[in-house]
């Protein structure tokens, strides 16, 4: 057996704790305190760098820089901020090395962030994404998990695949029962979001029929950036199932159009 369910567990209870001031931070957000909130997370100076870069942006359009961090956490606001600190938490998995996958993960992770926010709007409304901005920021943790896991055994996975029409996404999958969302899913335990959340991430592998709409747009919204040149390599992680577009029109109808 390649790689145990029991080693992912292990590796995943590795997963770098929330660092204090990000923690303090976060309860802060949950009790709908902005102020305090900023106020804790710019003594984590990685973390306030992070948001100074995305709020001072071409995204935002600012006539001038901002760098006050509770005016930067006023303009984004509660769900938005809560967001980007745990796109920060993902970060702090990226592998110092890549070991199977040739990817640009931040600009992935933009990626995905914008396209999940832009579709959850369009398919539900600003107030829906707003309440699941956080899982959105969690999804791209899962790949870095994989490239991991599936690294320390780069040999014995490039011997398999070169004697079976095997994928990546098959490989973890086969050996540990559990997929690259259910990965997430595990993080998102990890990390306290509610159970409720950890349950979409978990369906969005889209196993047999989907029902959960949220899961069937992550689930569609992931194969389609998945699908673009400078991503491919991470294409052989996901099955994509079909049934899922018939749960979430509009957002197939932009995605194919190109809009």
């Amino acid at each position: 057996m390649l790689i145990s369910q029991k080693e992912i567990i292990k590796y995943l209870k590795n997963v770098p704790p929330v660092p204090e001031n990000v923690k303090k931070a976060l309860e802060y957000l949950k009790n709908g305190d902005l102020r305090n909130a900023a106020l804790e997370a710019q003594n984590d100076l990685i973390l306030k760098k992070r948001i100074e870069d995305v709020v001072n942006s071409a995204y935002y359009a600012l006539p001038n820089k901002v760098n006050d961090m509770v005016q930067l956490f006023a303009m984004l606001g509660m769900e938005k901020s809560k967001s980007l600190i745990f796109s920060y938490l993902v970060s702090l998995l990226e592998p110092k090395e890549w070991g199977i996958f040739n990817i640009n993960f931040f600009d992935f992770q933009a990626l995905f962030m914008h396209e999940f926010e832009k579709y959850m709007i369009i398919e539900f409304d600003e107030k829906t994404y707003k309440e699941y901005a956080d899982i959105g920021a969690i999804i791209p943790a899962s790949i870095c998990v994989c490239d991991s896991l599936l690294g320390t055994k780069k040999e014995d996975v490039e011997l398999l695949m070169s004697n079976a029409p095997l994928e990546y996404g098959t490989i973890i999958k086969r050996m540990s029962g559990i997929g690259l969302f259910g990965i997430a899913a595990k993080i998102a335990e990890i990390w306290g979001l509610k159970k409720e959340k950890a349950d979409v991430l978990n369906n969005s592998e889209c196993g047999g029929k989907c029902k959960d709409k949220i899961a069937a747009l992550i689930h569609l919204i992931f194969f389609s950036i998945v699908s673009k040149k400078q991503f491919l390599d991470l294409n052989s992680l996901i099955e994509f199932n079909p049934e899922c577009i018939n749960l979430i029109p509009k957002t197939y109808e932009r995605i194919i159009n190109g809009s």
